[in-house]
């Protein structure tokens, strides 16, 4: 760091803060320092971390003065919203409308704290009594199909203004547009307003518009002089910017403890983004208690129901305490990846050239071949991809910048922004125990390495290092797919390699694991031993772009 030109990012997360200085190193603007700290701790703690990382490259003159440099520095930050929006759900089924209102609900960032139906088995004063004591902000009317009528969408119009009972918490009809005025006369004038049916018909979904209607609601609820510093959106502008600049698709996710933010960026500056705001590590049924059976079943050490259980319950209630033995680090992973598996949004059927993973349980993994192994196995997107960390977490401070200065931003850290793990190609279906994949892989300057012949259910890395590029050739089984149309029986990709290397997996979406624990605890552990090898550094002037 040679001047004294700093500029400090901070993403304050419900848990974790993370905090880069970025200086001009040899003419470049660089990240030259980076703390993470538990959210509980004070600034003066995060400075101190910071200077103590500045110290050792710091230039002399600037010493016994990079405490109060930083302190005075421009802070370019993001934080994690105070609390969720709170919602209650009133659908005519629960598992149709019920379900495509809560999955539009959820994936906007609100937390659905009750839903009734007239099929879940209690009686209307029941119904009423719970609606009555849920703490909510707003309501949700859902059910029937856009060409249909039914008298019980007014009882439970009904039903919601009595439990209203004269607040003014705004109501939302996602229902049959036939019948969008008369639940709106159940209610005061401008009460209730009419939203796109998310399921308008038995085969169709298009959950998309009331996503975006509520997740306006939340921002005016939460953040209502704006919500750029709210690291949800800050992280998918980020990555909206990424996207449009490199002309990739990038799907990208940011795993906390209590929220998670997915976007999916299709190459042109426009991302669709869920923010699930009990989706996070801490707070996902889907990586609790519940699912302590499921967990073990994922683990690749012997472990019975009741020590996941009080391991996941012990995260529940100090997100920010560490794995302390390699025990706990296997069951906080086999936990992320149950998070990652529910709640991966659809991928369009080109698949993606990019996946991001960011929060500290995976861009923070203790090593890069665990990272990759985390998005790769709970994420498990087809084709061949580039997959990279966001470890410092910058995305999230600089998507929170001016519309016009986020593109810049992001360029003048390009190097910094994110640490490429390497390439994937990821197939399914299969016969088992059969070939599944044939690959051929040229890398420039190395000998040519024969066909690599994968059956289905196994992995293999092939060591390409960061920043060096290679020719894929790939010839796949008849019962085997990339994602793409299925005519494609042999295909090609230009990948570049990162820390771990290229993947190449060859097992079913999702993995099938044998029935017997100590069969199943090998297989799992081979996995494992097969993304463990890392691949040599990158060599002095190539590339680190994770394109």
């Amino acid at each position: 760091m040679a001047t004294a030109e700093v500029s400090v990012l901070v993403d304050r997360g419900s848990t974790w803060t993370k905090a880069s200085v970025v200086g001009q190193t040899r003419g470049r603007w660089r990240i030259t320092a980076h703390a993470a700290q538990p959210s509980s701790w004070g600034d003066d703690d995060l400075l101190e971390a910071l200077v103590r990382r500045l110290e050792p490259a710091a230039d002399q003159r600037l010493a016994g003065r990079l405490r109060g440099l930083l302190a005075d520095a421009p802070r370019i930050s993001c934080h994690t919203p105070s609390r969720a929006g709170r919602l209650a759900v009133a659908s005519l089924t629960g598992e149709l409308s019920g379900a495509a209102a809560r999955s539009a609900a959820e994936g906007a960032g609100w937390v659905v704290q009750e839903a009734v139906a007239p099929d879940d088995g209690r009686g209307i004063a029941e119904r009423l009594a719970v609606l009555q004591r849920a703490p909510v902000d707003a309501w949700l009317l859902a059910g029937g199909f856009d060409d249909a009528r039914s008298d019980q969408a007014l009882e439970l119009a009904g039903l919601v203004r009595a439990a209203r009972d004269g607040t003014t918490a705004p109501v939302i009809w996602a229902g049959s547009q036939l019948m969008a005025a008369e639940v709106a006369a159940c209610f005061e004038p401008g009460a209730c307003t009419a939203v796109a049916n998310p399921l308008p018909a038995p085969d169709i979904e298009h959950g998309a518009t009331l996503r975006r209607h509520l997740e306006a609601m939340l921002e005016a609820l939460l953040e209502p002089g704006g919500v750029r510093a709210l690291t949800p959106f800050g992280f998918r502008r980020a990555v909206a910017e990424l996207s449009r600049s490199q002309r990739l698709r990038i799907l990208a996710v940011d795993l906390g403890a209590r929220y998670a933010s997915w976007v999916l960026a299709d190459g042109d500056g426009s991302a669709e983004g869920w923010v699930q705001a009990s989706g996070g590590i801490a707070t996902s049924p889907h990586g609790g208690g519940s699912s302590a059976a499921r967990i073990v079943r994922w683990l690749p050490v012997a472990a019975d129901e009741l020590t996941v259980r009080d391991a996941l319950e012990t995260y529940r209630a100090r997100p920010v305490t560490l794995p302390y033995t390699d025990d706990e680090l296997a069951i906080l992973h086999a936990a992320v990846r149950g998070v990652l598996t529910a709640h991966r949004p659809a991928l369009p059927p080109g698949g993606i050239d990019l996946l991001i993973g960011g929060g500290r349980t995976i861009a923070a993994a203790p090593t890069p071949a665990q990272a990759m192994q985390l998005l790769v196995d709970g994420v498990r997107p087809t084709g061949a991809f580039q997959v990279a960390i966001d470890p410092t977490g910058v995305l999230g401070p600089l998507g929170s910048l001016a519309d016009g200065e986020i593109g810049e931003g992001m360029a003048e850290l390009r190097d910094d922004l994110l640490t490429p793990l390497g390439a994937a190609v990821v197939c399914r279906g299969g016969r088992p125990g059969q070939p599944a994949m044939r690959v051929s892989v040229r890398r420039a300057g190395w000998p040519a390495l024969p066909p690599i012949e994968l059956r289905a259910g196994q992995v293999q890395v092939v060591e390409l290092g960061p920043g060096q590029v290679a020719e894929v050739e790939i010839e796949l089984d008849a019962e085997v797919s990339l994602g793409g149309p299925r005519g494609g029986r042999r295909l090609s990709a230009t990948l570049t390699g990162g820390s771990v290397g290229l993947v190449l997996d060859a097992r079913s979406t999702p993995p099938l694991v044998p029935r017997r624990s100590d069969d199943r605890r090998a297989v799992l552990g081979s996995w494992r031993d097969a993304f463990a090898r890392e691949t040599a550094p990158r060599a002095s002037g190539t590339s680190e772009s994770p394109r």
